[in-house]
């Protein structure tokens, strides 16, 4: 997708060319904020208006010249259609492949990446952390009650922040969707919302929240699980608000009238469990206290979403292969990925003979089981800065655009609704989309069926 000439403006005068694009996505937050102009001067980035500070700086990093080669094969400069040619040769030859990583790419690109890795019988493993497997545990096993972030704005008046801290992490949260915004319902914006924090220490939204209580993130399930017998009327003895370490819950309980007087209430949850804790045993508690909370009043449970586009892969990759957790098409159709498996896990397993990583790199803490493995297996990586380093021998490196500078499409925010991606520059470099595509048809002119 190619920006809406209506939304872009060029003139020409000193020192060069003038192109401002309206209404551009910013892909580095979970906001996805989608008010943003851009102005490129000379292919510079001169002015990003609207974003926060770390914003501009992503702006201003795409538009960095790069001096690497489009595509290189076992470290070597080749032509695209070599190093495609190549790629393709590796997943028809596989036996085991895995299609690793989509979360910085724009939602068409996993479509297409679903259609290959279902072409060459591949098993397909987002680029997801401890927390969104768990996260995905708990939705399919509790479901949850969800709103769109437009609906948090006009309505609600009740904010709790648990675990999270958007003031640091995505700048212009509050001001767009939930602390600082006037809605349709509340007009007066902070003036008519409780903000409510619960975290490890006093962050920077804490700061400016009506109410803090400190909690370590050890304690999530056994606070959540308090707040919902508080709820439900009952009375907890000292003995009883005492978690086995000696840390007293019971400060949490002047939370419940604030909770159950709110008209329209927004829990938005961060994981903080363990590294490698992937029960998602948090996310269900806090599932399970909104959906009681529904009882009494109206709430809705949120995350804050990770930069790029995973609700947009999440949503690919349930729509095409059925199965949030992933998707295995060894044996000629879908099935879910074991277990939530993680590609570390596949790797130590010495499963796979050949990984396609798209618009995410390959993960820097890999286990040595599975770093000995990747090392003795060809790797095929597709995205912005793919060739910039030096690769290890047997690996196909292709650089594409950036989705959100010079690659469009689609992506969708953390509540699940659809943003268009907006190029701001002209491309130097192939979308994803494109190379995937590309390699599709070359498996299809040497006859491996396609759908």
């Amino acid at each position: 997708m190619n920006a809406d000439p209506a939304k872009t403006t060029e003139s020409q005068g000193a020192p060069g060319p003038r192109r401002v694009v309206e209404d551009v996505t910013c892909l580095l937050c979970g906001c996805l904020c989608d008010d943003l102009t851009v102005v490129v001067e000379d292919d510079s980035v001169v002015e990003v208006r609207n974003a926060c500070e770390a914003g501009r700086r992503w702006f201003a990093q795409q538009a960095q010249p790069d001096p690497s080669p489009a595509a290189s094969v076992d470290g070597q400069a080749v032509e695209l259609r070599e190093a495609v040619a190549r790629a393709a040769d590796l997943l028809s030859a596989a036996r085991a492949p895995v299609v690793f990583g989509l979360t910085r790419t724009v939602t068409e690109t996993v479509r297409d990446a679903l259609e290959l890795a279902e072409a060459v019988g591949a098993r397909v493993v987002l680029n997801r952390a401890a927390a969104d497997l768990g996260r995905v545990a708990a939705f399919q096993r509790q479901g949850r009650v969800a709103a769109t972030l437009g609906e948090v704005k006009n309505r609600a008046d009740v904010v709790v922040f648990w675990g999270a801290d958007p003031a640091r992490t995505h700048p212009r949260h509050g001001e767009r969707y939930s602390v600082e915004a006037k809605g349709r319902f509340i007009p007066e914006g902070r003036g008519g919302r409780t903000v409510v924090v619960v975290d490890a220490e006093k962050t920077a939204t804490a700061e400016g929240a009506d109410v803090f209580i400190p909690l370590p993130p050890q304690h999530d399930v056994a606070a959540l699980v308090a707040l919902r017998l508080w709820l439900g009327g009952k009375t907890l003895g000292r003995d009883q608000t005492r978690t086995a370490d000696g840390f007293d819950l019971a400060p949490l309980e002047r939370l419940v009238p604030v909770l159950r007087q709110a008209r329209y209430g927004a829990f938005f949850f961060q994981g903080r469990g363990p590294r490698h804790d992937r029960s998602g045993a948090d996310w269900e508690a806090a599932s399970r206290l909104v959906r009681d909370l529904n009882d009494v009043t109206r709430f809705v449970l949120l995350g804050l979403g990770g930069p790029g586009n995973l609700a947009g892969a999440e949503a690919a990759l349930t729509w095409q292969g059925g199965f949030l957790q992933g998707v295995d098409y060894r044996l000629g159709l879908p099935s879910p990925l074991d277990d939530l498996a993680t590609l570390d896990e596949i790797l130590a397993a010495r499963e796979p003979d050949v990984i396609l990583s798209v618009a995410d790199g390959l993960p820097e803490d890999l286990s040595d089981a599975a770093r000995a493995h990747l090392a003795a297996i060809p790797r095929i990586v597709i995205g912005p800065g793919a060739t910039a380093t030096t690769g290890p021998a047997r690996t196909v490196a292709i650089a594409t655009a950036a989705a959100g500078f010079d690659a469009g499409g689609t992506v969708a925010r953390a509540d699940g609704v659809g943003l268009p991606v907006r190029t701001v520059r002209a491309a130097t470099r192939p979308s994803d989309q494109a190379v995937v595509r590309g390699i599709r048809e070359r498996l299809r002119e040497s006859g491996v069926k396609l759908s």
